[in-house]
């Protein structure tokens, strides 16, 4: 991966579907949605640690495994841009309905609070 430019999420999707075939990563779609539920909860453990909720450790005495929520958001992110591959969707396409549709719904806020 080239480091040295400024990556669209076009050109990450397409990093991504590289590295999960250099891997091997042929999971079924619902197991790749399994996976994204892992890395979520992931998330959620390394939120814990930085809140100070839970110490970070080796899972003994409930202590945290995922204490890093930089990287637990990487592979949040890693792992929906696998499944958008795997279902053929592009995510610049999509992030661009989304924004469309939350800009949607700030203006019915607007007019409804006038």
């Amino acid at each position: 991966m080239d480091e040295t430019k400024q990556k669209t999420l076009k050109n990450l999707q397409k990093d991504v579907k590289d590295c999960a075939e250099s891997f091997n990563f042929d999971w079924s779609n619902y197991v790749q949605y399994i996976h994204l539920v892992e890395e979520v909860a992931e998330l959620g453990e390394a939120l814990t640690v930085e809140q100070g909720d839970r110490k970070a450790g080796s899972g003994e005495q409930a202590l945290a495994d995922h204490t890093d929520p930089k990287e637990e958001l990487g592979d949040i992110l890693f792992t929906t841009l696998q499944l958008a591959n795997q279902l053929n969707v592009n995510m610049e396409e999509v992030m661009r309905e989304t924004f469309e549709r939350y800009d949607g719904k700030l203006k019915k806020l607007k007019e409804s609070s006038t």
